[in-house]
């Protein structure tokens, strides 16, 4: 069985930063909208799919990702398998915030 991008275990590797900090307004976001994703109403993937999502990485994005980051990707890569959004829907959406904060 070949081993998938997010078994580590028993693998070398850099130190893990196990200090808690306060989650960053990025963060509670994600969560947010995860929770809003999975939740009874909306029931739009499960936690399950998302974490299949993740496992789908290469090993190089899923190393230089960080974690909310993977949520995010996976979260995306979701809501346009099952046919919620489109990408170009996404892109558009993106565009229209960077142009409204200016960047």
């Amino acid at each position: 069985m070949q081993r998938k991008v997010n078994d580590v275990g028993g693998l070398t590797g850099s130190q893990i930063d196990q200090a808690e900090h306060d989650p960053t307004f990025y963060e509670k976001r994600i969560d947010a909208l995860l929770m809003l994703l999975t939740g009874p109403k909306v029931q739009a993937f499960t936690v399950d799919s998302l974490r299949r999502a993740i496992e789908q990485n290469t090993p190089e994005d899923y190393s230089k990702r960080g974690y909310y980051e993977k949520w995010l990707l996976a979260i995306r890569q979701l809501l346009v398998e099952q046919q919620i959004l489109s990408n170009d829907e996404i892109d558009r959406r993106i565009e229209e915030i960077k142009q409204r904060k200016g960047h």
